[in-house]
């Protein structure tokens, strides 16, 4: 009775294995570039159909039991993809689709029954690995993975120039020459800058620099000064401002920063520290100890906001006017369209600003000032862009459409002339 049973067990097991519950008595052999071979045992109640189901354990093995040396032995399908994809398993397998991806097999034991009653084989069995995982994913029973877009973060490490803070009738050559306290402040903000290991400007040496190369006047007006800070190199420029308060008890000095992104205008980061110290206590010493206890945040704040500058682009300000010997306006039509000069250069900023961004100031018959304009860091063919290129493709642009224009850049201030 008890043989009887576990007959008949294994009978109804074969026949349910038979049914597409395949062997899992699989094992890995080799992975010849392409080709997964595999050695595979099964059985079947029919000696003519052994074989097959072997073959089908290897496949069915490999995509849903999971093979130790092969995909770190986990399977490539879990079991909901098989219930999801019915049709495509029918195929597969009733309809013997699994042919295509079948490079050979051997039979090591030839079908034979076993102390069950049922037939059992042994074979090689060589797969198509490769395309198998390339069909699964062109019919879509392996989803794509999203896409993940690492973003990459720059690291921005800025060349800054520390300047004296001046009012807007005071010239540097002024502040240099009567302001000892903001010269020993910009050089203690200087000199914490160069222990972070930033890189620094230094600014009375590029003054001077510039003063003796251009042979101007360093006393005149702030045209000048504006001119250092241009050509200085620097990435950013700090203002630094210094107030104090040396009473014999407790000194104390306040000091304001503030980060100017150079390009564009635009502020980065400010800071106050405000320190109050001992009795005898050294001015050059309370001013490096108010940088030393703000340096970290502020440098932390301008590289932050310089790595928005390549997402957000860069805000120019466009003035576009007619040449004085110049018969034309504005407002003169171009060709059969109907649309004026003006027209066709609100059209193209519209079109080229980031986001098509842009805000017209004010428009007359001889000027038109566009103040806000989104520049792209990139062009359409993904070249990077600054405002000399975004004015060279409006000059371009308008030459194609017969108007003559000339250009010429300050910062990010374009200034478009049209002429005859």
């Amino acid at each position: 009775m008890h043989k009887f049973l576990l007959l008949l067990c294994a009978i109804l097991s074969s026949t349910y294995l038979f049914a597409n519950d395949f062997s899992r008595n699989v094992t890995f052999i080799s992975d010849n570039g392409g080709v997964l071979s595999l050695k595979a045992t099964a059985s079947s109640p029919d000696k003519k159909l052994a074989v097959k189901m072997a073959i089908k354990s290897a496949f069915d093995t490999y995509l849903f039991g999971g093979i130790e040396g092969v995909n770190n032995g986990e399977p490539i399908l879990d079991e909901s993809q098989r219930t999801e994809n019915k049709d495509y398993f029918t195929r597969l397998y009733d309809n013997d689709r699994y042919t295509v991806f079948l490079k050979d097999y051997s039979e090591i034991m030839k079908p034979k029954k076993n102390s069950f009653g049922v037939y059992e084989t042994t074979i090689m069995v060589g797969i198509y690995h490769k395309s198998l995982i390339r069909d699964l994913k062109n019919s879509k029973v392996i989803k794509p993975e999203p896409v993940k877009v690492k973003k990459e973060v720059r690291k921005v490490m800025p060349t800054i120039m520390v300047v004296p803070y001046k009012t807007e009738y005071q010239t540097y050559k002024y502040v240099l020459e009567n302001d000892y306290d903001k010269r020993i402040a910009v050089a203690k903000v200087q000199e914490e800058f160069d222990n972070k290991g930033i890189n620094t400007v230094d600014f009375e040496a590029k003054y001077n620099a510039i003063a003796r190369a251009s042979q101007m006047d360093a006393n005149a007006s702030t045209s000048f000064d504006d001119q250092v800070i241009r050509n200085s190199g620097a990435d950013v420029y700090v203002t630094v401002d210094i107030k104090k308060s040396l009473g014999y008890s407790s000194p104390s000095v306040s000091l304001s920063i503030k980060a100017i992104h150079n390009a564009t205008g635009t502020a980065l980061a400010s800071e106050t520290s405000k320190v109050t110290g001992y009795a005898n206590s050294e001015f050059d010493n309370l001013c490096a100890v108010a940088i030393q206890r703000v340096s970290d945040s502020f440098l932390t704040e301008v590289c932050n906001e310089l790595n928005k500058i390549p997402e957000q682009g860069h805000t120019a300000t466009i003035y576009v006017s007619i040449d004085g010997d110049s018969y034309k306006t504005l407002d003169d039509e171009v060709g059969d369209s109907g649309y004026g000069i003006s027209d066709y250069i609100r059209k193209w900023i519209k079109t080229y600003a980031e986001n098509g961004v842009y805000h017209m100031q004010g428009k007359t018959a001889n000027s038109i000032i566009f103040d806000n304009i989104q520049i792209p860091i990139k062009d359409e063919d993904g070249m990077s862009q600054d405002a000399a290129d975004f004015a060279a493709r409006l000059r371009m642009y308008l030459r194609k459409k017969g108007i003559n224009a000339s250009d010429r850049i300050d910062g990010l201030s374009i200034y478009i002339t049209i002429s005859d």
